[in-house]
């Protein structure tokens, strides 16, 4: 298997994470803060990095490039998370996830912008049907409901959350080539922890994590152990393959979700879940084909 190929395996991989960590967050999140929650899981997801980090020669590090990977850590793991989760305050979470699903769209203007990758008909096409997938799998919710003013912040803060998260995945492959993945995921997961402590000291972290049953730290563990799986295969597959093709994963996100949804809560699988794994596939076929213009 070429290193392209096993970019493309992380980078599916990614994706499935994510779903699997929002499936795994949805069931805690009513009794636990949405920073707390973000504090924990990267801290426990750092904590199982470092070790296998250590085991690797670390290249040293520029001033320059430190600043970067450190604020990139911050921006992709505290700034979109809190973005995220404060748009769900004013809209419905299926909108904010059918908004935050343009982020491969976003990711491919910006590396189009930057000079980063060159435009390709297929791959846009590819990316849109993943949306319409995505707007699918969301279901009714996304669309229900009048948008007042504070609903068009809702709107401001998902797509700005999608914004961020586009322009690390477009910025990060400056660092990729020259130092490890290991290197880098440890590095920007621990500054995005020590800037989540004092929020989620001021949400009133102590006095949560005393009343944590054992059901609560194995879910953390898990959401925890997926955050470092996930995120170290998503810097990987933008080491080896273009970032639009691997944003372009995250369509994946909402079809785990409802298929793990149904596994393990008996959340019905509906037809219209059914319709966007349909499109998510084949616009993850259309895109990814072949690299060529067209």
């Amino acid at each position: 298997m070429t290193r392209e190929q096993l970019a493309l395996v992380a980078a599916a991989g990614s994706g499935v994470v994510v779903g699997a960590a929002t499936v795994a967050t949805g069931s805690i999140v009513g009794d636990i803060g949405p920073i707390t929650i973000a504090f924990v899981r990267y801290l426990i997801g750092a904590l199982l990095l470092l070790p296998l980090a250590l085991r690797i020669t670390w290249i040293a590090v520029t001033p320059r490039a430190m600043v970067g990977i450190l604020l990139f850590g911050v921006f992709q793991f505290a700034v979109l998370i809190i973005l995220l989760n404060f748009s769900v305050i004013y809209i419905a979470a299926g909108l904010a996830v059918l908004i935050f699903a343009s982020l491969p769209l976003l990711t491919m203007a910006i590396a189009i912008l930057l000079g980063r990758e060159a435009f390709t008909y297929r791959k846009l096409i590819g990316i849109l049907l993943t949306l319409v997938g995505v707007g699918f799998a969301v279901g009714a919710s996304a669309f229900t409901g009048d948008i007042n003013a504070a609903g068009w912040l809702g709107i401001g803060a998902a797509f700005s959350s999608a914004l961020v998260g586009a322009l690390c995945s477009v910025l990060y492959s400056a660092h990729m080539p020259r130092y490890p993945t290991l290197q880098i995921s440890t590095m920007a997961m621990g500054s995005a922890v020590v800037f989540l402590f004092g929020l989620a000291i001021m949400e009133g972290m102590i006095d949560a994590i005393t009343g944590f049953s054992m059901n609560t730290w194995l879910i953390l563990l898990f959401i925890g152990f997926s955050s470092a799986v996930g995120y170290f295969c998503w810097l990987f597959a933008l080491s080896h393959i273009p970032a639009s093709n691997v944003t372009v994963f995250l369509g994946l996100s909402p079809v785990v979700a409802a298929v793990l949804g149904a596994i393990f809560i008996a959340q019905p699988l509906s037809l219209e879940d059914l319709v966007g794994a349909g499109f998510v596939i084949v616009g993850l076929v259309i895109s990814l084909w072949r690299r060529e213009a067209l």
